[in-house]
């Protein structure tokens, strides 16, 4: 391939990319969870249902170094935390 057809593909790629990222209206941050959610079995759980504190909390949790199992469940836990508070509110 030459390098003008490189660029040309390059291009592209990008203009038909665009419309698709920019119509999820998510941020930088939620996009990077909801790619690590998957991982960790949580891949129904709406990124943006999640305040910007929970939202670092599993960004930091997945690049822990930590075991799968540990991050999982740590995840978990930040989770369930908004569904409590979520109920809470409805008592």
């Amino acid at each position: 391939m030459t390098f003008t057809k490189f660029v040309a593909a390059t291009g592209l790629a990008v203009i038909l990319a665009g419309p698709v990222l920019a119509g999820t209206n998510l941020t930088q941050l939620q996009r990077s969870v909801a790619n690590v959610l998957p991982t960790y079995g949580y891949a129904n759980v709406d990124v943006q249902s999640l305040n910007s504190a929970q939202l670092a909390q599993i960004n930091h949790l997945a690049g822990s170094g930590k075991g799968h199992a540990d991050i999982r469940g740590s995840i978990g836990a930040v989770i369930e935390n908004r569904i409590v508070k979520f109920f809470g509110k409805l008592s």
